[in-house]
Parts: C-alpha cells; structure tokens; sequence
C-alpha cells in the first residue's frame, strides 16, 4: 500500500488489486490499480486483452459513505462484484493457482464503499456499490486494519465534521398521502446507514408538535448537529417558528442547519433547492433529497418576518416560502378535503375554482427592490448578497472575552478600570431600539463591545465585581433580542417610497423560492438568498382562459410576463402590505391558513441555514487520475 499526504491535507492511498475474469476465454485475473484521492477513488483496470486499460472514477462528492465488515453480504443493488487484495510478491503464485476464494479459512475484510453517481440523460443519481477485499495477513484484525485505514481516508477527504451529534428528524405521518413512516423506513434509514449518520427520530403526534418540541427543547444545540423534516413545507414551517421562538434563535441559525425530506404533498422547499443546484428530484425525490442531507453541506436561506393583524388580535411569524391572497391560496386551502390523493388535489381544485372564480377587495402595498444596490442589510449587519458570511463574524462576541484579551495584551503595569459612566453609556447606546419586537444587528453588538475594551479604559488594574454584573446582563439582554424590523406597525402609514394599489384583485401571491409545489415553478430566477420577494398581482377583469394559460404555465415556469399588463403584474420587492376591505376570505402562510385580516411582511436574507447537494462545478467531466480532462474515461496504454 501506498500512501500520501499532501499539503491540502487529504489522504492519496494507491493499492493493487485483483478479480475474476470469467467473460474471457482465457481465464485470468485482471489488476485493478485503485487510487484514493481527494478527487475521488480511480479505478484502473486491464481490458481482456491486456493490451490497454480504461479508468473510472467514483467522485468524492458522490461517495456518501462506507463501511467495514468481515463477510459478503448478499448481492447489493447496484453492487458490481469485489477487487480482491493480494500482496505484490505473491502475485506470480496468485496468477498460477487462480484465486483462493474457497479457502477453509478466511481472514478477509472487506470494505463497502456507496455512491450515487450522477448521470445527466436523463437526469438521476445511480447507486453503485464497490467492494474491496483485504486479505494479506493470515488474521481478520490486521486486513481490518488495511480496511479501516482506507474506510478513515474517505472520511479525511470528504472533508466531513468531527461533529458526532446525531441528526433531529422530525416525521409527520399523515404528510401527503398517509405513508410518511414507510416510506423513510424503506427509502430514507437505509442511505442514512450507509452514510454512518446517527439520528434521533421522532414521530409527531399532533399539528404544532414539532413547534412546541423545538421551542422548548433545552440545549439543542448541544444535543444535534442539525434538524430534518421528513414531510411536507407545513412541518418545516412549524420547526422554523419553533427556533424564532426560543431566546437562543440567533445562535441556533447561525449554527443548526435545517434539512427537509419530501414526503408531504406540498414540496416546495425541496424541488426549489434540487432545482437550483441542477439536482434529480423527480421521479424520486426522497432518495435525492436524503442524499442533499447526508452531504455535509448547507447554504444561507432567505427568511420573511410576517406580521398579521385582526380586530385586537396581534401575530407574529416566519416564512420560508410563500405568502397568498386569492386564488392559490384558496386551492391550497380548499383542496385539503382530497388530501388522500396526493399532490393531484391541486389540479383537480384548480379546474373547480376556475369554474367558480372569486375577487378579493382591498389595498396592496410594497417596496420595490433597487437592483442597482449591491449591500443589503440582513440581521447580521451590512453584508453584500454575493459573499458568503464570515462565521467569526456572526458569532457572538462575549465582552468578558473582550475584555481579558485587552487585558493581556497590555505589558505595563498599569491597572485598568471601567468607569460606570462611560458603561452605561455604550449600554444604553447599543440597545436603545431594543423592545418587544425589535433588536439591534449582531455588528452594532460587536462594535459596542470593541469599544469597551478599547476606548472605555482607564490606568488600573482591576474592574469590580457589580460592572462584570452588568456586562454579563448586557450579553444576556442582547442575546435575547426580537428579530428586528424597519416597517411601521400595521395600524401605522406607510412611508412615501412605497406603491399602493387599491381595487379587486382574483389573487396576490408573494414567492421566495423557485417552487411552491414539486410541480409549481413560481418564481424561476429566484435564489436561496436574493433578499427579493416574487410579488405576483392579477386583477379583475382577466379572462378565464387567460388564468387556465397561467396556471398551466407554472409548472414550466412561463407564466411570467416580462412586462405588466393591465391584469397582471410581477414585482422584486423587499417588503409588502395586503390591506382586504372584505371580511371573508383566506390567507396563507407557507400553505398555511392564518386568520383573515391585514398582513405585511419583509425579507431578511440568509438567515438559517439550509443542506444543499455536495456537488462541484465541474460535475460532469471526466478526468483522469494525474487531473487531465479526458472526453472519454478510456486511456491507452500498457498496463
């Protein structure tokens, strides 16, 4: 065996191999030189002839696990046989006396390597399962440890988390048509095996289980190393409230990314994020959608604060996805009732509610998106909507830290003091817009920190014990801050930057993400974290065939118009208002139904964090093990 470390620090191991030629007339044993990389494992191999070789390559990013064993498992799907280890020196005699498989004692291990490739026509991810066998040494634990060694380099260059916290799946099983528990039982836990992910499953019990669960779990953070819904877009709502809700919200998104496994009706979250990165969904979506949490990976997502308001009643909330006044909205409500056929209950609702068309009245307002701003203010600060977030930066800072780094960096003897005048000041000023529903951005919060340690100082060596008291309120005041928003109160004028529009109005719908559905592309040049809202007007007058044309174009996504219309238009918008003047009607959250009354909503880009594909930029092409791009993944040559 052969090993490599290079400076990038992946693993390169490089070991021969052999296996069974039975195809040919001469039977012999072909050798297959296997090359660990951080590219991916190469297998290269003799033809029948002998006269030239041809290599493939399983990618690292489309590796998703492997394991160790001692025996051969019954044939696996999509498993292609065993390359069988032999020592270089006794090669001659491996040639000669065939090979030992029916030995009476067997020593071997064996090591399982799963990937899903990724075939472009059509489009889908194939399982292949390659087995290698190690068998040196005369004792099981020695070719173990030859297994292990090669088991601990995919591991090192698949560049995985040291984070051994389990999974949180969360699985409602009445999502979609009823069969939620089966089908993780056959499709999702056996790629979870494969992948060694440890998880913690739970199975709720009623609507707003997961809500309560999340929002009152202690130390969750500590407990997983992320949280998957295995339903549909409802249930993922109920976990993202459940996080905005708890005093740790901040540390949470920054750090527990969130995953969704499609097995509810409504998929939108799902298809959106499969579509973006050029990833299978149909015609299996829970398989590609395991394969998406299994990655490693995760993204920034887009969130929208959404206030409602009816008679004295006040709710706040979190939306991932979509916000609908109108037609959508009553075909997703209405269709419940067929609930028990799946996703076909939008179309058949859709030819119901066309056929018996309703208006809405009321008042539209929103606030345009300016294309030509490049920084858009999010809730960690100014950020440009092109850069990834530093993590340093959106942790939070402790002033204690702060302060004993200041400390120990001074090399005179001096003593330092605070002076309470000078701290109450920075305090005051860094949470003076703080109230009930509002907080101060997690660069202010730094910025106050940086300057008591820097500027509010003085030539002693000690700090009482009643100004660490209230550094440390200070720190526990700021951590559990309300998301922040810059519009007025729903009651409250809207500033004179916004458009309203006023009149009758057969829907209104505001989309974040590319899909509402699995079969609804909405928005198409959505992204998971734009800061843009996809604002969708029709008004009255519209003809019914016109609204059959632009509900079977959302499935391709061409039912956008490039330039408005008198019936329809299409906005960017950052921030919105619905104001309905009549008193019936149904409005919708994420697909869920909210009590009728006015709602306003603004767009907070990337704040959770989303699993999203391992996959490269260069996915598709073939290359060869010293990195030449070949256009077929055949190399002539002596073997």
């Amino acid at each position: 065996m052969t090993v490599y470390n290079d400076n990038n620090g992946s693993i390169e191991l490089i070991e021969n191999f052999y296996v069974n030629n039975n195809k040919s007339k001469k039977k012999h044993n072909l050798k297959i030189q296997v090359k660990l990389t951080d590219t991916g494992i190469y297998l290269r191999h003799e033809t029948s002839e002998g006269s030239h070789f041809t290599e493939q390559l399983i990618r690292i990013e489309d590796i998703i696990g492997s394991n160790c064993d001692n025996r051969i498992r019954k044939r696996l799907r999509g498993g292609l046989g065993s390359c069988k280890r032999i020592r270089d020196d006794d090669e001659a005699q491996h040639h000669s006396e065939n090979n030992s498989d029916n030995d009476s004692k067997d020593f071997s291990a064996y090591l399982y390597i799963f990937a899903y490739i990724r075939k472009e026509k059509p489009l889908k991810r194939e399982r292949v399962v390659r087995i290698l066998r190690f068998r040196s040494f005369l004792s099981f634990e020695e070719n173990l440890k030859c297994a292990e060694r090669w088991h601990n380099a995919i591991k090192v260059n698949k560049q995985l988390s040291d984070d051994k916290k389990p999974l949180l799946i969360l699985l409602n099983p009445k999502s979609g048509s009823g069969k939620g528990r089966q089908l993780f039982q056959n499709e999702v836990a056996p790629i979870l095996k494969e992948a060694e992910i440890q998880y913690e499953f739970i199975v709720t019990t009623h609507a707003n289980y997961a809500r309560d669960f999340i929002k009152q779990h202690k130390d969750i953070l500590q407990h997983y190393s992320g949280i998957v819904v295995a339903s549909g877009d409802g249930l993922f709502f109920e976990v993202l409230n459940g996080i905005m809700e708890r005093l740790d919200w901040r540390t949470l998104t920054h750090h527990l990314p969130l995953g969704i496994i499609p097995c509810g009706s409504g998929n939108g979250l799902a298809r959106t994020i499969a579509y973006l990165y050029n990833e299978p969904f149909e015609p299996k979506p829970i398989l590609n959608a395991t394969l998406t949490c299994v990655s490693g990976k995760n993204a920034p997502l887009d969130i929208v604060r959404v206030e409602l308001a009816n008679r004295d009643k006040y709710l706040e909330m979190y939306s991932f996805l979509s916000i609908g006044w109108g037609l959508i909205a009553d075909i997703d409500i209405e269709s419940e009732k067929l609930r028990s056929i799946g996703a076909q209950r939008f179309t058949l609702w859709s030819i119901h509610r066309l056929l018996h068309l309703r208006a809405c009245k009321g008042k539209v307002s929103y606030l345009l998106w300016r294309e030509d701003e490049s920084i858009v203010k999010n809730e960690m600060g100014n950020i440009s909507t092109d850069q990834t977030i530093n993590e340093t930066e959106a942790k939070p800072h402790s002033i204690l830290k702060q302060y004993h780094d200041f400390q120990d960096d001074q090399n005179d003897s001096d003593d330092i003091i605070l002076e309470n005048n000078e701290f109450v000041d920075i305090i005051s000023h860094s949470s003076k817009k703080c109230n009930g529903d509002s907080w101060q951005s997690a660069e202010s919060r730094r910025t106050a920190y940086y300057s008591l340690a820097g500027q509010s100082t003085r030539s002693q060596r000690s700090i009482t014990a009643s100004v660490l008291g209230k550094i440390e309120a200070a720190n526990a005041e700021l951590e559990t801050q309300t998301l922040q928003s810059s519009l007025p109160s729903l009651n409250s004028s809207l500033p004179e930057s916004w458009n309203t529009i006023e009149g009758e109005f057969i829907m209104v719908h505001a989309a974040y993400t590319t899909h509402l559905a699995a079969d609804c592309l909405f928005a198409p040049d959505s992204q998971l974290n734009d800061g843009i809202i996809y604002l969708v007007i029709i008004r009255t007058g519209i003809s019914r065939v016109q609204l059959l044309n632009f509900l079977l174009n959302m499935s391709s996504g061409t039912h956008l118009i490039e330039a408005p219309t008198s019936h329809i238009q299409v906005l960017r918008v950052t921030a919105f208002r619905i104001e309905p003047q009549d008193s019936d009607g149904i409005i919708t959250v994420d697909g869920e139904r909210m009590e009728y009354g006015s709602i306003q909503a603004e767009i907070f880009p990337g704040l959770i964090k989303v699993m999203i594909p391992n996959i490269s930029i260069n996915n598709t092409e073939c290359v060869n093990e010293f990195g030449q791009n070949k256009d077929k993944c055949e190399i002539n040559g002596s073997p």
